[in-house]
């Protein structure tokens, strides 16, 4: 079955948009990185993150920001060089980072009107923090 347009209401569909990423040399402890700028009509479809370490920090953190309300993914002390996937955990306001991507089974992991998200490490020696979003949005 077709679906209608009404005359003079377009339908919103979510259209992916190039994958946001940070690749950040030496990042400073406790300092959050942004990884997605403020950005309105948001379906997050993955967040991964990555570390490589000379010393180990604790903990590797994603923070999201959607409408207002901050969610934390967590990943205490962090494999160098693994690669780490958000995954929500309904008890707490966020969730942890896995090595196994969940998520990829899902249609998405978050939505919002207004989506930030950034990336954090705290403590070690870290040469290099990397992440990625993979998103959606209504233009």
């Amino acid at each position: 079955m077709a679906e209608e347009i009404v005359e003079g209401i377009s339908a919103e569909v979510f259209k992916h948009q190039a994958d946001a990423t940070l690749d950040q040399t030496d990042p400073v402890s406790g300092t959050k990185y942004e990884v997605l700028a403020t950005t309105k009509n948001v379906r997050i479809i993955l967040i991964e993150a990555q570390c490589t370490w000379t010393v180990q920090p604790t903990p590797l953190e994603i923070h999201v920001t959607i409408d207002g309300q901050p969610l934390v993914f967590s990943k205490a002390d962090p494999v160098s060089e693994d690669y780490y996937y958000a995954t929500p955990y309904a008890p707490v306001a966020g969730g942890s980072l896995n090595v196994v991507a969940e998520v990829r089974h899902r249609a998405f992991l978050l939505e919002g009107r207004s989506v930030k998200v950034e990336a954090e490490i705290t403590g070690g020696t870290v040469s290099n923090l990397s992440a990625r979003v993979k998103y959606a949005k209504i233009p």
